[in-house]
């Protein structure tokens, strides 16, 4: 008797980069002073990075309206002027 292996895709983000634009800006937060932080301060950096921290990174399941589980391995990023991240899709 064979077993059947099933091989799982590797969990892809289009429009990803590297390096994007947004890592570039300097952090203004002061980390010792509450007030002078984000999100209190605005610091494009750390909301930026809270934006990237939100992006899903391996592969999750849903049910669609059929009762089937579905798995997602793949998502598209919708960036911004920084390319920062402004949402994704599946």
């Amino acid at each position: 008797m064979k077993l059947k292996i099933e091989k799982k895709k590797q969990f892809e983000i289009e429009n990803s980069k590297d390096v994007a634009l947004w890592e570039s800006i300097p952090c203004t937060c002061e980390k010792n002073n509450v007030m002078k932080s984000h999100p209190i301060q605005t610091c494009e950096h750390c909301r930026c990075q809270i934006a990237w921290d939100s992006v899903p990174q391996k592969a999750w399941s849903v049910k669609d309206h059929e009762g089937k589980d579905i798995t997602i391995n793949k998502i598209k990023l919708v960036r911004g002027k920084h390319e920062d991240i402004i949402g994704w899709e599946f």
